[in-house]
């Protein structure tokens, strides 16, 4: 609850002391890649993808002409991926998030500009409960651990095209096992401002 009250705080004052008061609130679809230990098949075999999904709320810095802005993100995927094994196939589903917080540094004030943005906080994932000829081999269920995204994009007035990369990190997955699980999210996507 100290933590909240000292980033609460945090924001009050940067909120006050600021000239011109701008929010913006993006969202983004895409394609999700999944990365990692926990998402790779015997030798190879099979495919993988997913969808990816994006929303923010951003709180754009005054005193940096509006091109620095902090803020919360909500990142989400649902991962597929399958492969062969004994003869057999499995098609499994995966969910991948980030929730936590964003900064975000957009270089021109031009209609047309790149971005860079960095997101960090706390990241899940859920993975399927295995099954071998109608038998449970493991439980399936969820884990979290540290996440970190950089992203890179462009925008065209309010139309965005970026790359989000959540860096794999280690999740326990199956049996207690630890794997590392991460995407590579291209999306397209809006973000709309609003002053104060």
């Amino acid at each position: 609850m100290k933590k909240i009250t000292i980033l609460f705080a945090l924001l009050s004052v940067l909120v006050l002391n600021s000239n011109a008061q701008k929010i913006s609130v993006g969202g983004f679809l895409g394609y999700s890649s999944p990365q990692g230990e926990a998402f790779t098949y015997d030798e190879g075999s099979g495919g993988k993808g997913g969808f990816g999904y994006t929303f923010d709320i951003m709180y754009h810095l005054g005193q940096f002409d509006n091109k620095l802005a902090v803020g919360l993100i909500y990142n989400g995927a649902i991962l597929v991926g399958g492969g062969a094994a004994n003869d057999s196939y499995s098609l499994d589903m995966y969910g991948l998030g980030l929730r936590g917080v964003k900064g975000y540094y957009r270089f021109f004030n031009s209609g047309v500009s790149p971005y860079a943005a960095i997101s960090t906080g706390l990241s899940r994932l859920e993975v399927p409960e295995v099954t071998v000829n109608g038998d449970v081999v493991a439980e399936g269920g969820s884990t979290n651990s540290f996440g970190l995204a950089p992203e890179l994009g462009v925008e065209f007035g309010g139309f965005t095209i970026s790359a989000m990369y959540l860096l794999p990190m280690k999740y326990e997955t199956w049996g207690g096992e630890k794997e590392t699980a991460g995407s590579l999210q291209i999306s397209v996507g809006w973000r709309v401002g609003f002053d104060l």
